[in-house]
C-alpha cells in the first residue's frame, strides 16, 4: 500500500503543478492520508492480534475468544490480499 500513496503523493503534485487546482490537490491528499490511516490500522490489528493469540495458550481459551481470533484472522488475510495483492 505504500507504493499506491506515494503514487497518489505524487499524482496530486503533478496535478497541482500542472492544473493549479487547490480542491483537486485537497482531495488527492485527503485520499492519500485515509490510506495512510488504513494501512497503519491494518499493521496495529494484526500487531494486536498476534499478541492476543500469544497471551492465552491454545488449550485455555474460551469458544468465543477462538472464534473471534479465527474471524479476526480470516479478514486480516482477505484484506491482505484485496488491497496489497498478497505482496505485503
Amino acid at each position: 500500500m505504500k507504493k499506491a500513496v506515494e503514487e497518489l503523493y505524487e499524482k496530486a503534485a503533478s496535478f497541482q503543478e500542472k492544473y493549479k487546482d487547490d480542491e483537486l490537490n485537497e482531495y488527492l491528499l485527503s485520499l492519500a492520508r485515509k490510506l495512510e490511516d488504513a494501512d497503519m490500522l491494518w499493521h496495529q490489528f494484526s500487531y494486536f492480534l498476534m499478541h492476543t493469540q500469544s497471551t492465552i495458550a491454545y488449550p485455555t481459551r474460551p469458544k468465543h475468544y477462538q472464534e473471534a481470533v479465527e474471524r479476526a484472522q480470516r479478514f486480516l488475510k482477505r484484506w491482505e490480499q484485496e488491497n496489497t495483492g498478497g505482496t505485503e
